[in-house]
């Protein structure tokens, strides 16, 4: 019988990912360079768009949030200091939560678990956050009502998108806000939102992202770190960047 490869899954890949990014001094300096601060991050949020979705969400210290898919914790550390506020946040990754415990902040809680199953009570947190996370989320669009129970009134969901029209091939930053499959699912269900377009930001980053890695090529691979390279170089190679959109949008409940 042929030797089977067993496939790799997501929870799979971000296992592995966080143990080799979390002690890497390579990633450190690509983070530093690409965001602005080393968060360990694994997205296309800088420090500028965090900021600038905490100021969105207009909230304070006594508010209570859900970041959806913080990873190893340190975006979540750094929203928490920042507002000064208790959130809470759920990942599928038990090794990023493993090591999200550790980060010495009373303020926080970590959750491994799926949100697709994981069960909140209603009216629970004053925003979700879904910082390039939501693609995980099958149909994500169809999770907006469950997710919309656990705000309290007035609370606000806030999403960072870069999935446009959802097509193969379409120049999504020429794509407006309400063209996008989650800007067309709020006005078809009357769902009040705003929606900050992130397209020239976007281009840059992505651009910053891959001349960072190319620097940084001989760092990674002094680490023997060429998982995290390869995979990071692969996603500036996927297609052409410059046809990505990107937009956050603040849902109301």
């Amino acid at each position: 019988m042929p030797d089977r490869k067993r496939i790799m899954t997501i929870t799979d890949f971000y296992d592995k990912f966080y143990v080799e990014a979390v002690k890497s001094r390579a990633h450190a300096l690509f983070c530093e360079r690409v965001y602005g601060i080393n968060l360990c991050q694994h997205g296309m949020a800088d420090e500028n768009q965090i900021i600038l979705m905490i100021e969105a969400l207009n909230v304070g210290k006594t508010s209570k949030l859900l970041d959806i898919g913080c990873g190893p914790g340190l975006i979540t550390d750094y929203i928490q200091k920042k507002i000064g506020c208790a959130v809470t946040g759920i990942d599928i990754s038990t090794e990023a939560i493993r090591r999200a415990i550790r980060i010495p902040n009373k303020n926080l809680q970590f959750i491994a678990g799926d949100i697709a199953n994981y069960e909140f009570a209603d009216d629970m947190f004053d925003a979700i956050l879904l910082i390039d996370t939501h693609y995980f989320i099958e149909e994500f669009t169809n999770s907006i009502p469950r997710l919309l129970k656990m705000l309290k009134a007035k609370g606000k969901i806030a999403v960072f998108s870069d999935e446009g029209k959802g097509e193969d091939g379409v120049d999504d930053s020429k794509t407006k806000p309400q063209e996008t499959l989650i800007g067309k699912y709020l006005i078809k269900n009357a769902l009040k939102y705003k929606c900050i377009p992130l397209c020239k930001e976007n281009a840059d980053h992505w651009r910053i992202k891959k001349q960072a890695l190319l620097d940084l090529e001989g760092e990674f691979i002094a680490e023997n770190n060429q998982f995290i390279y390869s995979n990071r170089l692969d996603e500036c190679n996927d297609h052409d960047r410059n046809l990505d959109g990107r937009y956050l949008f603040i849902i109301d409940k």
